[in-house]
């Protein structure tokens, strides 16, 4: 079987810049445009899709209403939608990166994957044009777009990673540094695109805000055209026996978007939702559980345990990530609505505020390497359970900083548009802050546990499972915020009523994640010791 060529010896004749390969910089670069077009069209999407067809909610300072109007989606849908978009977002790359390492190589599929992405914030733009923003037509241009996207970073996501892995020789110190420098990348690329996509989004005009995003791909696709034969000599190469698909990939993707397109058009996907039944999902859930069961079963007897124990830890990664993915459906809709966001007379646009956690994370990240390492010099260093628990209690904590911000909304008889008092622009940020920090304690170190307890021959497929838990949290996130409505109708009853006497239902809601949060964060801290006996290093 052909494999990606690599060539390490080619690595010390590279420039260096900060002790590392330019093409690292470069490939920070590529990653920032690519995360910023991406960000940017999520902060957008739920607000976009939800916006009223005629006027707003919330109209840009200085235009009249009815300057920004939308689709006008029910809540529900627009959560499904964005559950949908998110979690595929992490199924792909499991699929991209086979292609990628068998088929085309990362730099051709790293192409493939961000021309697919730019057309698809072009179609998202064109959407917007004419009689098409208001049409089925239109509508259907637009889901074009985001299968595009979808599509797009299956190819790209795990490209990038992979190519900056490929600057290094095996063994070689500098490579976790440079995953965290690769790693400010994309929060610098989550930070700036508020500023500009959802900016153009809310004030001048959701398309507007879409476009935008196809421009930083381009950008770094032109960036990276330019540097790669300066700086990536040699690196993400194509196996050299066999002949390049990726004319092919990226054809395919095109007419695979435009049939889901059509799909959608015709009115072919209305039923697709029946596949979602409770019955359904315990029948997957069941299904999954026992082929979890053999696949550490068929494992040899000293990689049992280390394998068990990374199913474990995606369940309990799953919990966080449901919670956390709020940010952009539900969370996203109460700071919209239900916020006061004025500094003193400005408004701050609801945007902005996806800005908060990649903008913490700029702060505390290195304090938090440098803790984990300091702490790892004196044997103080919390294990891989602990760390976990850690990140499912400050995200628990978050969801209380936004139950108490709930309580404080008074809400008149006409619902969302008739409210009385808002919360507070704190709670919103200190929500933000307290999910930022248990980010910090479970995400950097949740894939580098699979890569030390994994069997060396099983390290890609657990690495692939391991964000297919993702898209089961972000999807389950999604279709979870869909709900709201039907609380808000009392079509689902809570076993708790925290939101009596505020005309809202949103502390209702957001006290979910707070059990469901803190309640894992203890349940794994209660069986650290049993976990401890499973892993292959007790201190990890």
């Amino acid at each position: 079987m052909a494999t990606t060529q690599q060539t390490p010896a080619l690595v010390d004749t590279r420039p260096q810049f900060l002790g590392h390969p330019a093409g690292l910089f470069l490939l920070f670069m590529v990653e920032m445009w690519e995360r910023f077009s991406y960000y940017g069209m999520r902060a957008l999407l739920v607000l976009y899709l939800t916006s009223p067809t005629s006027g707003m909610r919330k109209p840009p300072a200085g235009a009249m209403d009815g300057f920004n109007p939308g689709p006008g989606w029910a809540d529900a849908d627009a959560s499904k939608l964005y559950g949908w978009y998110t979690g595929l977002a992490y199924l792909l790359p499991v699929i991209g990166g086979i292609i990628a390492d068998k088929l085309i190589g990362t730099h051709r599929s790293m192409l493939v994957g961000g021309v697919l992405i730019m057309a698809g914030h072009i179609a998202l733009a064109v959407s917007g044009l004419g009689t098409l923003a208001t049409s089925a037509m239109g509508m259907s241009v637009f889901v074009f777009g985001l299968a595009l996207i979808v599509l797009g970073t299956g190819h790209f996501k795990p490209s990038v990673s992979v190519m900056v892995g490929q600057l290094y020789p095996e063994g070689d110190p500098r490579r976790d540094g440079a995953f965290s420098i690769f790693y400010m990348g994309i929060n610098m690329g989550a930070f700036l695109c508020a500023f500009v996509c959802g900016t153009l989004g809310e004030k001048v005009g959701w398309h507007w805000g879409f476009g935008s995003a196809a421009v930083g791909m381009f950008l770094g696709l032109a960036m990276y055209m330019i540097g790669k034969p300066l700086f990536l000599r040699g690196i993400g190469d194509g196996p050299k026996d066999v002949a390049n698909f990726s004319p092919l990939f990226l054809v395919s993707g095109l007419g695979l978007s435009a049939g889901f397109a059509m799909l959608f058009h015709i009115g072919a996907l209305r039923g697709f939702e029946t596949l979602l039944s409770p019955a359904v999902v315990i029948t997957l859930g069941v299904l999954v559980l026992g082929l979890a069961t053999w696949f550490v079963a068929i494992q040899r007897p000293i990689d049992r345990g280390p394998v068990a124990s990374i199913f474990i830890f995606m369940m309990f990664n799953a919990f966080f990530w449901l919670a956390f993915e709020q940010a952009g459906s539900s969370m996203t809709l109460f700071t919209d609505r239900y916020t006061d966001a004025k500094i003193g007379s400005w408004n701050v646009p609801t945007t902005w505020f996806q800005s908060v956690n990649p903008a913490i994370i700029f702060i505390f990240a290195p304090l938090f390497a440098a803790l984990w390492t300091g702490l790892g010099r004196r044997r103080m260093n919390p294990s891989q359970p602990l760390k976990i628990s850690m990140g499912l209690i400050l995200l628990g904590i978050g969801f209380v900083v936004l139950v108490m911000g709930a309580r404080t909304i008074q809400v008149g008889p006409g619902g969302p548009e008739d409210v009385i008092r808002k919360a507070a622009i704190w709670f919103i940020l200190g929500a933000y802050f307290f999910h930022t920090m248990g980010e910090l304690c479970l995400s950097p170190t949740g894939l580098s546990y699979v890569t030390k307890a994994a069997p060396v021959r099983f390290v890609s497929l657990l690495m692939g499972i391991w964000f297919i838990s993702s898209f089961i949290a972000n999807l389950s996130g999604g279709l979870i915020a869909a709900q709201t409505e039907r609380l808000e109708k009392g079509e689902i009853k809570l076993p708790w009523n925290l939101g009596q006497g505020t005309g809202s239902v949103q502390a209702d809601f957001f006290t979910l994640f707070v059990v469901t949060s803190i309640g894992a964060g203890i349940l794994i801290l209660v069986l650290t010791p049993i976990l401890k006996k499973l892993m292959r290093h007790p201190d990890d």
